[in-house]
């Protein structure tokens, strides 16, 4: 399987690469009051207003650095009543994939009741990669506010 590897911090990470609409550069997003930290802000994609999460910040409560690698990975994401849309990830050292096999990640035995999205891990040459279920990244609360009137 093909994934697209990502850094936060120090530690390696990917999603699949059949989730990823696109990989655009850092752009400025709009503040959104009222989220929590972790939500960067919003971007226009292509027209549409797409909510953007810092990875870093989700995860190591500091945000990504601002850099050339610095990258917002569009995915496309279920919000409130099965409405759907798309959700921009922001992430460092977003440059290159590595096909790591499915069957090679494995439950790392760690339970974060806080952190459901952060799945198996798998040993690869750039050492351990954690894979992150996008579907579980945002609370149910915070779905229905930064989709509530997506397209269905």
């Amino acid at each position: 399987m093909l994934m697209l590897l990502f850094q936060l911090g120090n530690s390696r990470y990917a999603i699949p690469a059949r989730e990823v609409v696109e990989v655009t550069p850092r752009v400025r997003l709009e503040p959104l009051a009222g989220t929590p930290d972790y939500v960067a802000g919003l971007l226009n994609y292509r027209g549409e207003h797409v909510p953007a999460i810092d990875l870093c910040q989700l995860i190591n409560s500091e945000r990504c650095r601002n850099s050339l690698t610095t990258r917002i990975i569009l995915v496309p994401f279920s919000g409130a009543n099965g409405a759907t849309g798309t959700l921009g990830l922001l992430a460092e050292a977003v440059t290159e994939t590595l096909r790591i096999e499915e069957s090679a990640f494995a439950d790392t035995g760690v339970k974060v009741d806080t952190a459901p999205y952060l799945g198996r891990a798998a040993h690869s040459s750039q050492g351990m990669v954690r894979s992150i279920t996008v579907a579980d990244l945002l609370p149910q609360q915070l779905r229905a506010q930064l989709f509530a009137s997506a397209v269905h």
